[in-house]
């Protein structure tokens, strides 16, 4: 009867640590790559991405401000007062157009028009890239008691800070363009407001707050002149003699 080998078993027991340290290194590896996989898929738009981890490239864009403003129509200001009520209502035709600033751009041409149908996609509905004012309506206010009412009529709109993203085969986001654009909207309506004197762009057009009297629509804007406050006739200033001057002799040469 032969005895067993010793060497054997020397030579096939340590395989089996071996075997077991790999399975658990496969296994880390399998788990390494499922999470990396799961970050990969989350961080890629489904509806972007293809089947091969690539996204479709465009433009997009991004609201960073917005702060009401008013496109005031030129001449439809009037004033009236003191006192009494002011009545106006309008009929004049005119155009407001939007009006970009653009800071930067390189990559991409952005065009006024597509612009503005972004921003309403991104929740300002009633932007437009050019309002036409054909009618108005007719507006009434009574002016208090000494002082001026100043109308101006106004479509209503907002200045709004953008930017222009692309989004390139990485999926990866790149601004190609942002500036300032001023929308009009299709909301309008006259603008009230009192004052104490008449004035036009911070300047005082009158002073004169009771009735005009006679001479008044002249045209020039100033008052008449009366004449002289002092009661005694002008005259025309008198000069001063002259001094009488003595004959110069020429002595004759013998």
């Amino acid at each position: 009867m032969s005895s067993p080998d010793m060497r054997a078993k020397a030579v096939t027991n340590p395989l089996r640590p071996t075997v077991r340290r790999l399975g658990r290194t496969l296994m880390r590896t399998a788990a390494r790559g499922s999470l990396s996989m799961t970050l990969v898929v989350t961080m890629i738009p489904p509806a972007q991405a293809d089947g091969g981890g690539r996204c479709g490239q465009r433009t997009f864009y991004k609201i960073h401000s917005l702060s009401p403003r008013n496109f005031f129509i030129p001449r439809t200001r009037y004033i009236d007062g003191p006192g009494g009520t002011i009545t106006v209502t309008v009929t004049r035709e005119y155009e407001v157009r939007a009006f970009r600033e653009t800071e930067n751009e390189e990559q991409v041409v952005i065009t006024t028009g597509d612009l503005v149908r972004n921003l309403r996609k991104m929740g300002v509905p009633h932007l437009e890239e050019r309002h036409m004012v054909f009618t108005g309506h007719e507006y009434s206010r009574t002016i208090s008691k000494g002082m001026y009412g100043n109308m101006w009529y106004r479509v209503f709109g907002y200045r709004i800070g953008w930017s222009a993203w692309s989004v390139i085969g990485t999926c990866r986001h790149v601004r190609v363009a942002s500036g300032i654009a001023n929308v009009p909207s299709r909301v309008e309506g006259w603008r009230y407001w009192e004052t104490k004197h008449p004035t036009f762009q911070g300047r005082t057009l009158s002073l004169d707050g009771a009735d005009p009297g006679p001479g008044a629509g002249s045209g020039s804007g100033r008052p008449r002149w009366r004449g002289p406050t002092s009661a005694t006739p002008l005259t025309r200033p008198t000069l001063p003699r002259k001094a009488p001057t003595t004959e110069r002799t020429k002595q004759r040469r013998r």
